[in-house]
């Protein structure tokens, strides 16, 4: 019991004990049956506040936190009214978690893999420009965790393999807020009135536009390449494949904008 509670309890005490005590004086009430009246209903009523009353604020002060949250960041009110059923899961999630122990914003981020599925259906059809911008916020972010010398940027890059990182600690804050503002312009341009489709290539063309990149990267790191097919031997250099995959995404987007978001949605796209 909080300080407050102890306060309003005692006081709920003394104004129960004097109105009893009242009619105990009026003759209403014998001794021993006052006593136990007041036993009654004190200890019933502090019962009911801790089994359901207080457990049902709480819980409502908890989803009022949470939907504060979540509606002070532009992405997810997007989603709310893009996605109403993807926002509902995820608020849904974000409680449960609560509910876990997590604190708030550990909890918005466990959730961040479902807002990527939606990101990567939505950036295989957005406009060129939004697609750059991601991925370029993206590169910021990977050499911000690289200069770490912490593993986090191989951590950020394949939480599959290593587990993810939680972003809203590990990065400064003007870059998150970049990264959730990219995010957010990439759903609302990429919505049910999107009136523009990106021009389709084939696979074929990404390969040949694909070639330099690829070129340059066997020219800097040789057989250290075929770290890449398989993340999960004991001896892959994860500082080495962080910086190979920077190299990776620096040759991409320095390839002219269209080319470049042609490669990335086939890259980070869904697959049909």
């Amino acid at each position: 019991m909080s300080w407050t509670e102890g306060v309003v309890w005692g006081v709920s005490a003394v104004i129960l004990g004097l109105l009893i005590g009242l009619l105990h004086k009026k003759g209403m009430l014998s001794r021993v049956p006052a006593v136990i009246l007041f036993l009654v209903l004190f200890i019933g009523g502090n019962l009911l506040w801790s089994a359901v009353v207080k457990p049902h604020l709480a819980s409502n002060s908890e989803e009022q936190k949470v939907d504060q949250a979540l509606s002070e960041l532009p992405l997810y009110n997007t989603i709310k009214t893009q996605e109403p059923a993807l926002y509902a899961q995820i608020r849904s999630n974000i409680l449960k978690l609560r509910k876990e122990g997590k604190s708030q914003q550990d909890a918005i981020n466990t959730v961040k893999p479902m807002v990527s599925v939606l990101l990567t259906q939505r950036i295989s059809h957005a406009p060129d420009a939004n697609v750059n911008d991601a991925m370029q916020v993206n590169l910021e972010e990977m050499q911000t965790l690289q200069a770490r010398k912490d593993g986090s940027c191989f951590k950020f890059l394949y939480p599959q393999v290593s587990g993810g990182i939680n972003t809203a600690q590990l990065l400064p804050p003007e870059l998150f807020r970049k990264d959730l503002n990219t995010m957010n312009d990439l759903l609302l341009v990429t919505g049910s009135g999107q009136s523009e489709q990106p021009a389709a290539v084939s696979t074929e063309k990404v390969v040949q536009m694909m070639a330099p990149v690829r070129e340059a990267l066997a020219n800097m790191y040789g057989e250290q390449l075929q770290m890449f097919s398989d993340l999960t031997k004991p001896d892959v250099d994860r500082e080495k494949v962080c910086e190979i995959s920077i190299s990776l995404y620096s040759g991409i987007l320095a390839l002219q904008p269209a080319d470049s978001a042609a490669i990335l949605r086939q890259m980070l796209g869904a697959k049909p």
